[in-house]
């Protein structure tokens, strides 16, 4: 027997003892396989050891067995659609075949805006104030020139007159200052007269001659003082010292100065 056949024949021999085991059995009318029954070859094996040589396979070949099919305890689901990998908006179907599949809903198309025209900008207070149209614009035109050629007329200006000068009127047709007292107003005569020639030129134009007017600056009045009273005390002073006094004529002014004494004071 060559090794194919053996290795064939011990298929067929495990074949059966795995349905045996199973519960399973051979059709009726067919003869079982004989069992292997040990043999032993010389040479081939060690001394004392046995090897199974299994029959020799029938003429009509090894006989097919019939395995009993187990019938199915659940019922197969229908498979899943499929769905495409590149539709990520696409939803599986419902499973019940009576539901119809929900509908996304519509997303209305978004409209664009349509260009806001720019209509005249509302000027702000601040540019208002800025760019003030009419008699206020020119008013503070006037202003500002003003300030800046102040600022002028002061750097040339000594400084000891800063505080007692104010320039009222600077340019070609006349120079006006005020001066807040006479004698300010002739320290500021030789000094307009001296800085005539450089200021006109700093300035671009010729001046004329400068006139000067004194305009006493508006103090507030002064608060009035409470009367003094002479007290008593003061009184008896007076009398004292006057009855010390040697001469005769300053003795009598401090007594009569010591009458005017207040009887309402409450010194002691």
């Amino acid at each position: 027997m060559t090794e194919s056949d053996s290795r064939a024949s011990a298929r067929q021999h495990t074949a059966r003892l795995l349905k045996m085991l199973r519960g399973h059995e051979s059709e009726p009318g067919l003869s079982p396989m004989n069992p292997a029954r040990p043999t032993t070859i010389a040479g081939s094996e060690p001394d004392g050891a046995a090897r199974v040589t299994p029959p020799a396979p029938s003429v009509g070949g090894p006989v097919p067995v019939k395995i009993a099919e187990i019938p199915a305890l659940y019922r197969p689901l229908p498979p899943l659609p499929t769905m495409a990998l590149d539709r990520p908006a696409a939803r599986v179907p419902s499973m019940a075949p009576d539901r119809p599949a929900p509908r996304a809903p519509s997303v209305p198309a978004i409209q664009e805006a349509p260009p806001r025209q720019r209509t005249a900008s509302i000027p702000t207070v601040g540019e208002s104030l800025r760019h003030p149209q009419g008699a206020l614009g020119r008013l503070m035109a006037r202003a500002d020139r003003l300030n800046r050629l102040n600022r002028i007329f002061r750097a040339y200006l000594p400084p000891h007159l800063h505080d007692h000068v104010v320039l009222v009127r600077l340019d070609q047709d006349d120079w006006t200052v005020h001066a807040d007292s006479s004698s300010w107003a002739t320290r500021l005569r030789y000094a307009l007269h001296n800085i005539r020639e450089t200021l006109g030129q700093q300035l671009g134009i010729p001046l004329p001659k400068p006139r000067v007017r004194v305009v006493p600056p508006d103090f507030p009045p002064r608060p009035r003082r409470p009367r003094l009273t002479l007290t008593q005390r003061n009184a008896k002073l007076l009398e004292v010292t006057a009855r010390n006094v040697p001469d005769s004529r300053l003795s009598a002014a401090l007594r009569r100065l010591a009458q005017h004494a207040g009887a309402s004071s409450g010194a002691v």
